[in-house]
């Protein structure tokens, strides 16, 4: 093999899968808008949201790292497990209120560290959905703690459709960007 000649990988050939891997991210906080929001009996679809936005992001982060496409692999995958993780608590006995509560404080820590490049980047709108997610975060750690209080829910409701926007643009960018023809050696699309 020449120095010239670059060898052809599982990076090189495998697709981009940001945007079905964001878009199940914003169908899973959409979800959580309508459970709390709109109508509470829509909680069962809640559940099953979480375990389809879990597995997508999860399956697109590890895409992302095969691709070496880091930073979105990292944000997938750590936010992909943390909701396949609720929706295990969700379901199952050991999952009480406090359970969740504190498992939704967990993540604080995490984002905050995913955060951070997005600041370096100035990465506008990846900054504004980190920041609806941690409030959204603790909101629902509250809100799981102190069921009582009931705006605490619509906080949860309010934050993740305010958190679910930008990752649906961030999407959106993926996707057109995935679609998109090169331009040939020419400079017209291929």
């Amino acid at each position: 093999m020449s120095s010239s000649t670059r060898s052809v990988g599982l990076a090189d050939t495998i697709g981009d899968p940001g945007g079905a891997a964001l878009f199940t991210f914003g169908l899973a906080l959409t979800w959580v808008f309508f459970a709390e929001v709109v109508d509470h009996a829509a909680s069962g679809a809640l559940v099953f949201g979480l375990l389809v936005g879990g597995l997508g992001q999860t399956l697109g982060g590890v895409i992302a790292i095969i691709r070496k496409d880091n930073y979105l692999g990292n944000l997938l995958i750590t936010y992909g497990l943390w909701l396949i993780g609720f929706h295990l608590l969700s379901i199952h006995e050991m999952g009480s209120p406090a359970a969740r509560g504190f498992w939704s404080f967990a993540l604080v820590v995490p984002s905050l560290f995913l955060l951070v490049p997005a600041i370096r980047m100035r990465a506008v709108a990846i900054i504004l959905a980190f920041v609806f997610l941690i409030a959204l975060e603790l909101f629902l750690g509250f809100a799981m703690l102190n069921g009582d209080i009931a705006w605490l829910g619509k906080a949860v409701g309010w934050s993740a459709l305010a958190s679910a926007v930008p990752i649906y643009y961030l999407g959106y960018e993926r996707l057109m960007g995935a679609v998109t023809p090169e331009p040939s050696a020419d400079g017209v699309p291929a």
